[in-house]
């Protein structure tokens, strides 16, 4: 369990100053780099043999929904299986698929079905990684170190479509896929010398099959959704975010319907650059008291500009909405000692997996939903709604997110 400390919070150097997390630093950063640029590279060069952009792309999200079905079935294996080997081999393995894509051998389909077996796998090092940080850096570092992971996806993104764009224009994607394949080969060798040896957290001595992989995993799952406050901790980790991810997947169509379709690109920046200062805010500057009070009103943040899009503001304005808004996401950061604080050590790496497939979920349901809305009526309505479940769902968990006595 994870100590209440109302201390001065730590900063970046002391967060650094643990190998493990700086080795699991770079991992992450290479990883989240790699994933952009073979999207990238993968919707080319489905779109140059096939002419189709639908195959396109579903080459660009192939590996997303399988993650879904991973969760349900393999989770466990982030609690059962030794931390660095796995995720140093899995590396290696995302380095070898890589390798194949880039040999641009397989057809259309082949390169579909790889796509998707490996998002099958994804959770399980993805929840070995994040079950990892409170093990290393303690109550005190936990949250910073977590906003700062949160940080490094946002800038490997801006990173990977830049640098992937640059030698897709200049190169092509296979040598985009070759580039992909040598980073993933640097991230397995950082893994697997830079990270100290750790036993599996619920190993229990019993072999490892599939039939029992899967078995525990529904068996933790149910376990856990049981628990009435990891249930509720879950429902507000993903039920307020996912609804303004749905209402940021339609931001090209609102730059459409306000004539200004080029400039979709400053919207989804923004709230890029929102969703990183809410990071920074609430890993580097409060205490956990802080946290607990900020959980409710950045929920509520979350949402609420985005109400204004129904009056269709310009993109000067409709930028800085959503900026403003982003900043809420850091909300999720002010509920994770407390997510910690109530999940078994032993099932901790099949919590925090369970919560981000749950959260992926609702985030491709909001999506449909709010864009049912835009084509029903318009893209500016779809966006207001998406804010109104938003704050629907903060005040139905409010007794999760208002502050802890």
């Amino acid at each position: 369990m994870l100590v209440s400390d109302d201390t001065r919070p730590p900063g970046y150097r002391e967060v650094f100053r643990e190998r493990d997390f700086r080795v699991l630093w770079a991992a992450h950063a290479l990883l989240n780099l790699g994933e952009v640029m073979k999207a990238l590279a993968l919707s080319a060069l489905v779109y140059n043999r096939s002419g189709s952009p639908l195959l396109s792309g579903i080459a660009y999200v192939a590996g997303l929904l399988p993650q879904v079905f991973g969760s349900a079935a393999l989770l466990s294996l982030a609690d059962r299986l030794p931390p660095r080997l796995t995720m140093a081999a899995w590396d290696a393995a995302r380095a070898a698929g890589a390798a194949v894509l880039a040999l641009d051998v397989l057809p259309v389909p082949g390169v579909l079905a790889l796509s998707t077996l490996y998002g099958l796998f994804d959770p399980v090092p993805a929840a070995m990684k994040t079950a990892l940080l409170p093990e290393l850096m303690g109550e005190r570092r936990f949250v910073l170190a977590q906003s700062l992971m949160n940080v490094t996806v946002g800038a490997a993104q801006i990173c990977g479509f830049a640098v992937g764009g640059a030698l897709l224009a200049l190169l092509g994607p296979v040598v985009t896929l070759w580039v992909v394949c040598g980073g993933a080969l640097l991230s397995a060798a950082v893994l697997r010398l830079g990270l100290r040896t750790r036993p599996p957290r619920g190993a229990g001595g019993s072999a490892i099959t599939p039939a029992r992989a899967l078995s525990t995993t529904w068996t933790v799952n149910r376990a856990l959704w049981a628990d009435v406050r990891v249930r509720r901790l879950l429902l507000a980790l993903c039920l307020p975010a996912c609804w303004i991810v749905g209402a940021e997947a339609t931001m090209i169509s609102y730059a459409d319907e306000i004539g200004s379709p080029r400039a979709v690109g400053a919207l989804l920046t923004a709230a890029a650059l929102g969703m990183l200062i809410g990071d920074t805010l609430v890993g580097r500057f409060a205490t956990r008291r802080r946290r607990n009070r900020w959980a409710l009103p950045l929920s509520v943040l979350l949402g609420a500009p985005y109400l204004l899009f129904a009056a269709q503001p310009g993109i000067a304005a409709a930028a800085g909405l959503a900026a403003l808004a982003s900043i809420g996401f850091g909300y999720s950061l002010c509920l994770q000692e407390s997510f910690v604080d109530v999940v078994p050590v032993e099932s901790r790496g099949q919590a925090f997996g369970l919560a981000a497939s749950g959260l992926m979920s609702c985030q491709g349901i909001a999506a449909g939903l709010t864009g049912a809305v835009a084509e029903l009526a318009r893209p500016s309505a779809g966006i207001a709604v998406a804010a109104a479940a938003s704050l629907l769902c903060t005040a139905l968990l409010v007794r999760v997110l208002r502050p802890t006595p």
